[in-house]
């Protein structure tokens, strides 16, 4: 019995040494792991951090990854829009995941120029600004960043001439498509006199793809009124932004631009309609509200085939306020009802589908389903203060091993 017991941890050995000493089939049992446990394997020797931190594998292992299963976010940033990146939270959201990486750079990076800003999250991608103000303008230059190796790429000028105002930088990322992800920078043309800028009513897409040293112009068109670029959603093959009256859809394969109409808008006074706008798992959503603190209103959800609008939720928070009273606050208008929306979640059941909310000191999940309400995380004094009301960006997370800025890869 010894003996065997003694064969067996022989061949067990022998296989393990077989596997380990096997470059190519050690790189494809390593394709199939997650992204966050090929960054730990990377420390257990040489030759495994040789083939994971190779462009190559980094490259494979998104494709692999995204064809054998949709990305999910395993978590949510999420920081007050009105102080920039000193003090952003995070909130892991799968059981597997129990912190998410510090944004490193951005926290450094928050002190240059007139500060950054996380702009969109793009299936593992963030795409970040950093605004700096000059005597004649507002320059904002654009970059990439990989939260999960902490590798970011700053994209390069896309300022022609002095006069031209960038509106916003997009991100379009899709694992399984080369040439994997591309930046958008949305400008307006125009021209100066005597100090002043005189814009015009064209906007100009211009693309960067990896690899390039500058932006390629790509189209123009006229933007409809109150339109916003300064955050897109990228979702169905191309990015959207959305206006109060009008959205808009750039098709990444055909680059070119569509202007949709918005649902009706609420009836109310509040002259900012849209609450929330955002993409999870493959479904778009959108909230609109008639007032800036409304309890309630609709989540609205994009078909990918009509592209028409439907109500898929509709939220009353009269339970969540029942079971936390904190929320109401009165002022001299009455009552107001102090909440930030991070997400719309989509679970793999209709019963697993919440939205995630902010309240004073703490993140809620609402079941939009069964109506409940459970807290998921405490929040900080401090913290809960600054993110009562409609201040609150929040990103999506997703582990990913995409190179953010050298793209050579040399064949094997």
């Amino acid at each position: 019995m010894e003996e065997s017991h003694i064969d067996k941890r022989l061949v067990v050995t022998a296989a393990v040494d077989v596997i380990t000493g096997n470059v190519d089939l050690l790189s494809e049992i390593l394709l199939r792991l997650p992204a966050r446990s090929l960054i730990k394997f990377s420390l257990v020797c040489k030759l495994w951090f040789s083939i994971i931190s190779s462009m190559q594998f980094r490259v494979s292992h998104c494709r692999t990854l995204a064809f054998s299963s949709a990305p999910t976010p395993s978590g949510i940033y999420f920081y007050n829009c009105l102080t920039n990146l000193q003090k952003v939270e995070s909130l892991p959201l799968t059981d597997n995941v129990t912190s998410l990486p510090p944004l490193q750079f951005l926290e450094v990076a928050a002190n240059i120029g007139d500060g950054i800003k996380v702009t969109q999250s793009c299936n593992g991608l963030l795409m970040c600004v950093i605004s700096t103000k000059t005597e004649v303008s507002e320059l904002k230059l654009g970059i990439v960043y990989n939260p999960a190796k902490n590798e970011y790429h700053k994209l390069p000028n896309p300022y022609v001439m002095y006069y031209e105002v960038v509106y916003g930088y997009s991100l379009i990322f899709d694992p399984s498509e080369p040439p994997y992800y591309k930046a958008l920078c949305i400008k307006r043309l125009g021209t100066t006199f005597k100090g002043h800028f005189f814009g015009t009513s064209d906007y100009e897409v211009s693309v960067y793809v990896p690899g390039n040293k500058s932006w390629r112009s790509c189209c123009r068109f006229s933007p409809p009124y109150g339109m916003r670029f300064d955050s897109g959603v990228f979702w169905n093959g191309g990015i959207h932004w959305t206006g109060e009256y009008s959205s808009v859809y750039f098709d990444a394969k055909s680059e070119e631009v569509v202007v949709k109409n918005m649902p009706p808008r609420p009836q109310g006074y509040c002259s900012e309609k849209v609450r929330y706008f955002g993409e999870w798992g493959g479904h778009l959503h959108l909230i609109q509200v008639q007032s800036l603190y409304a309890k309630k209103f609709n989540v609205l959800e994009l078909d990918k085939n009509t592209w028409k609008w439907s109500v898929k939720y509709r939220v009353h928070l009269a339970r969540l306020i029942s079971a936390f009273p904190e929320i109401v606050k009165q002022t001299s208008y009455g009552a107001q009802y102090a909440f930030s929306i991070l997400s719309v979640i989509r679970g793999e059941s209709e019963e697993d589908s919440v939205l995630l909310l902010t309240i004073p000191g703490k993140v809620v999940a609402y079941n939009l389903v069964l109506k409940t309400a459970k807290v998921v995380r405490e929040l900080p004094g401090e913290i809960g203060d600054t993110l009562r009301f409609n201040h609150v960006c929040a990103y999506q997370y997703a582990e990913s091993l995409i190179p953010v800025k050298d793209w050579t890869i040399r064949p094997k």
